[in-house]
């Protein structure tokens, strides 16, 4: 197909801020970008006759500019508007009365566009338009005066079926098709009867237009926002000051509503982060394997005994309380969660999952030093929780079912590190990006033969905490330890004392395990991490182990 040129969008942008009638000059574009009939200008107003009122003030649409092709468009622009206030053409009515005195919408798609102004400029510049109008139709059977009209927002194009229209300007006209588009604070352009090629759709699909059509629309959007600016320009003494004070007034309700949008989504991203919320990419990773990931596992203690002595309302309060906390935490210390299984919580600290923030990839050693920091983390304010002194429980209903019917709430959890597969799983139409592996399987059976409040760990990686220190190389642990002192922390802090002092554990903080054995896992070199400050040596024995449950 070949289509007329189009005009030089920047030629009309440098002329804009220069003519006095920049609306006459954006009609002549427009009509030239479209290869037009006819196309005239409409501003809104109401019983005034003023320019520059509100729009929501607007009553009706007075035709202020006319202009066409050949001699029938030169008389246009001359006589067209005066005509059209003869044949009582112009204003277009925005509104009328029914029988009972009730104020309606009328009928016809110019009156629709100056209408909703408020909708369209929400939204971006809005255009309707229809490609085809079957006037012998319409005339041979008027009581049916809809027809089919498209909506375009600058993106995509939409069907609005059955929109009534106003015949007597059909009539009047006489267009092969037309485009309406809201002009901010102003009022609309019509152009009618468009080059027709631009309408020749590619296939099946109602709105398959040629890609030249959205490439003119575009630039009939440019030059309607640069035309709205300049001729704001023309507004003088107190219209002037109304209409800058209206936009600052918007553009400051608009900002502050943008900031606490902001505030609200980097919070909500770090939430759905922590709690295992994918981006679309990661949703659609190929899976990779990843040498360098620490996993854990931690699951309520005698969760049994709990549900048999709560309500189902009180349990899931309880629980939900506590998985709140486990997920804030993760997301506090850089951590992910996995997964909710249950009364479990699947946790993981990977480089794929790192939060933005954090610089310089962390390294094993430190990777396991933040695990072990984050779930004694949780063990902490959990047992506050039990005390009723947490925060996240004001009116301290954790403490108080616990008192009322006899019960302790603990948690137990496990460590592993090591090379896993990461990647999508699940239905096609349900999937999450879990971590697959032997270290994944050790952390669960850790847990699941750990103590109450205590991390399960085995001797390699008691061996890492045991030789890990805080230092400038540990940047994560070096921040938080800059955050628990005045001045600049001692280099090289042994991380077991450093757990210690933050957490104020009894020492020593790492204790020797009986031999343990649950489904294939069978050891007996392995360690438990005391995260409660009352731990002593009594509660090293196999007798709180419990699991499986």
């Amino acid at each position: 197909m070949i289509f007329s040129q189009i005009p030089d969008i920047q030629r009309f942008e440098r002329l804009a801020f220069r003519k006095k009638n920049v609306l006459g000059l954006l009609l002549t574009f427009s009509r030239r970008l479209f290869n037009a009939r006819q196309a005239g200008l409409l501003y809104g107003t109401n019983h005034t006759g003023e320019r520059f009122l509100p729009p929501r003030q607007w009553d009706r649409g007075v035709v202020h500019q006319l202009t066409g092709q050949g001699l029938s468009g030169f008389g246009l622009k001359w006589v067209g508007p005066t005509l059209l206030r003869w044949f009582s053409i112009s204003p277009i009515w925005l509104y009328k009365r029914d029988i009972q005195g009730r104020r309606v919408p009328t009928d016809g798609v110019i009156a629709n566009v100056i209408r909703k102004h408020s909708e369209y400029y929400a939204s971006g510049i809005k255009m309707l338009f229809t490609d085809h109008i079957p006037r012998k139709k319409m005339a041979d059977d008027p009581l049916r005066e809809h027809m089919t009209v498209i909506a375009y927002d600058g993106q995509q194009f939409e069907v609005l079926p059955d929109m009534q229209v106003n015949m007597n300007i059909i009539h009047w006209f006489k267009p092969d098709n037309f485009i309406s588009v809201y002009i901010p604070d102003y009022g609309a352009i019509v152009l009618n009867t468009v080059e027709p090629k631009l309408f020749e759709k590619t296939g099946d699909d109602p709105v398959a237009y040629p890609r030249e059509l959205k490439n003119r629309l575009g630039q009939l959007i440019s030059a309607i926002e640069i035309a709205s600016i300049a001729h704001l320009g023309q507004a003088k003494g107190r219209r002037a000051a109304r209409i800058i004070w209206r936009k600052e007034r918007n553009l400051r309700k608009t900002f502050l509503e943008m900031n606490e949008k902001v505030k609200k989504m980097d919070a909500l991203n770090k939430h759905l982060q922590s709690v295992g919320a994918v981006t679309e990419d990661q949703l659609n990773m190929v899976p990779v394997i990843e040498p360098n990931g620490v996993f854990a596992f931690m699951d309520m203690v005698s969760s049994n005994r709990m549900r048999t002595r709560l309500s189902p309302k009180d349990f899931f309060l309880v629980l939900n309380l506590c998985h709140e906390i486990t997920a804030n935490t993760a997301a506090a210390y850089g951590c992910r969660v996995d997964n909710f299984i249950g009364d479990a919580v699947f946790l993981e600290s990977i480089p794929l999952f790192d939060p933005l923030d954090r610089g310089i990839p962390s390294s094993m050693a430190e990777r396991v030093m933040i695990m072990t920091l984050a779930l004694t983390a949780v063990f902490t304010q959990i047992r506050i929780l039990t005390q009723g002194t947490h925060p996240m429980d004001p009116d301290r209903q954790v403490h108080r079912l616990m008192k009322i019917h006899d019960i302790s709430i603990g948690f137990r959890a496990g460590i592993s590190f090591g090379s896993a597969l990461v990647g999508p799983l699940g239905s096609r139409n349900r999937k999450v990006v879990t971590s697959i592996g032997k270290p994944v399987n050790m952390a669960s059976r850790l847990e699941s033969s750990s103590q109450i409040n205590g991390i399960h760990i085995e001797k390699k990686l008691l061996e890492i905490l045991e030789n890990a220190t805080v230092n400038p190389g540990t940047p994560v642990l070096w921040q938080l330890a800059a955050t628990d002192t005045d001045s600049t922390p001692q280099p090289y802090i042994p991380f077991l004392d450093f757990l210690a002092d933050r957490f104020h554990l009894t020492q020593p903080v790492i204790r020797k395990m009986p031999p343990v054995s649950y489904k294939d896992f069978c050891s007996k070199d392995t360690y438990l991490i005391c995260c409660d400050p009352e731990c002593d040596d009594s509660h090293s024995g196999i007798t709180d182990v419990c699991a499986g449950i």
